[in-house]
């Protein structure tokens, strides 16, 4: 299990320092690093966390780090902190999706009480990435044929219809069904469409 960490980017390294003794007083795994670039090159694989980092840096801002971030794939939400707020790049990074925005100083309490809202979301999020990829192992098992009962029988067809469909028998559609069942390990129509669209659902940063 990945330790959850704060990643704090920033190019001014007193600030960087702050952040970093002000996490660690408190017990949270913290890494720096003095630019966006420095981060992404890191070797990090979907890391579970928090970014905090500034925005603006010389060659890549803050947004611009966030949104290669979701680029890449990773679920892990971001934190904002600027020396010069505007109404313009505030709007811009909440649309990005951005979880806050926050103008220097930074209040200890107020910076702390959000990575700490931060991590528990990231955690979670985790742990849903987990299941759907375990998820994704399991529809791997199923053949072709079985795939195609299984997309029929989540948009609500009923075996009747889906042999007059394949053109096939009751009997042998049953069979179909009952070895989707074992190999997703779910009981019943309902709990597989249920299984079927939590696996589907997009995971939400929030």
């Amino acid at each position: 299990m990945l330790t959850p960490t704060v990643y704090v980017i920033d190019d001014d390294e007193g600030s960087r320092n702050s952040i970093e003794c002000l996490f660690n007083v408190h017990g949270i795994s913290t890494a720096c690093f003095e630019s966006p670039q420095q981060f992404l090159d890191s070797s990090l694989d979907r890391p579970v966390g928090c970014i905090v980092t500034d925005l603006s840096m010389p060659g890549m801002s803050g947004l611009e780090l966030y949104e290669k971030t979701r680029a890449a794939g990773w679920n892990i939400p971001a934190i904002i902190i600027t020396a010069f707020g505007e109404v313009s790049s505030c709007v811009g990074a909440f649309k990005a999706g951005v979880v806050d925005y926050l103008e220097k100083p930074v209040q200890p309490e107020v910076l702390l009480e959000r990575v700490k809202e931060c991590l528990t979301v990231s955690e979670k999020v985790h742990h849903v990435e987990l299941s759907k990829q375990a998820a994704e192992k399991k529809l791997k098992t199923l053949t072709n044929k079985e795939n195609e009962v299984l997309e029929l029988l989540v948009s609500g067809q009923s075996m009747k219809n889906i042999a007059a469909e394949f053109g096939t028998s009751f009997q042998a559609v049953s069979r179909h069904r009952q070895r989707i069942l074992e190999k997703l390990g779910v009981e019943g129509d309902v709990s597989l469409a249920r299984w079927v669209l939590d696996h589907r659902r997009p995971i939400e940063v929030k």
